[in-house]
């Protein structure tokens, strides 16, 4: 299924506002880092690109991404910029995983830490925030410590995340994946916030789960369409994604 020009324009937008986003945040550190969306219908991604002319994550725009196929070739894009080493991490999790259509790899700093010390993620908060699910449905590290740059290790990294959507990367990052842009940026600071807070918990001491019976209730599928409170599902996504993007817009 072919995207119109208004559709890709959107989307190349899109991915420099996740960019951004995570910049703000401070969830990852220098230039490092790189959001892709899953072009429907063809063996190729849009993602924010590297090489002489790159910008830092927190500064993308939409002339910083570029178009990469499924060999990690580039197809489209400024001179300039080139696909990043990393691009096997995402074209292989596009491979296995056909329900995927955007992929996150970044760099913050909280989760690197706790990999670095085998800390495990543990489900300390409910009503704080929803990273909690994240924990409760269990947050794995993948024990390789160096880039994905070729064929063999993408695969591996992808067989290891499986049908998960998020993974912690020892001494790396993390990666996440979404059906949508929107969706795998608010799981990323959803993650970021839990390995932060895990973070400073056990830093202050001994951090405890919260009780069984409030981890039954994070265990049943999230309530959608809320007559009270903030909305659920998809649209309390997107509320969560406008809000973020709002917030790059401040001077």
């Amino acid at each position: 299924m072919a995207i119109s020009n208004d559709e890709r324009r959107e989307i190349i937008e899109k991915i420099a506002r996740s960019c951004r986003i995570m910049g703000k945040l401070d969830m990852t550190h220098a230039a490092l880092g790189h959001v892709s969306y899953r072009i429907p219908g063809t063996d190729t991604m849009l993602i924010k690109g590297k090489g002489p002319n790159e910008v830092g994550v927190r500064f993308t725009q939409p002339e910083d991404i570029i178009e990469v196929d499924f060999n990690a070739n580039k197809v489209s894009g400024p001179d300039g910029l080139q696909p990043p080493s990393e691009s096997f991490l995402h074209l292989w999790l596009y491979k296995k995983n056909p329900a995927v259509q955007s992929v996150i790899h970044i760099h913050p700093k909280p989760a690197v830490l706790l990999t670095i010390c085998n800390k495990p993620i543990l489900p300390i908060y409910a009503a704080y925030g929803t990273g909690i699910r994240l924990a409760v449905e269990g947050v794995r590290t993948y024990q390789r410590t160096i880039t994905i740059h070729d064929d063999q290790l993408g695969e591996d990294f992808a067989d290891f995340m499986g049908g998960q959507q998020v993974a912690l990367m020892r001494g790396h990052g993390i990666s996440v994946t979404g059906d949508s842009i929107e969706d795998a940026t608010v799981r990323a600071i959803a993650l970021d916030e839990l390995t932060t807070m895990n973070y400073q918990a056990y830093l202050l001491g001994d951090p405890q789960p919260i009780p069984d019976i409030d981890l039954e209730l994070m265990q049943r599928p999230p309530e959608a369409n809320r007559a009270r409170g903030s909305s659920g599902g998809l649209s309390g996504m997107l509320a969560t994604w406008r809000y973020y993007s709002m917030l790059t817009d401040e001077v």
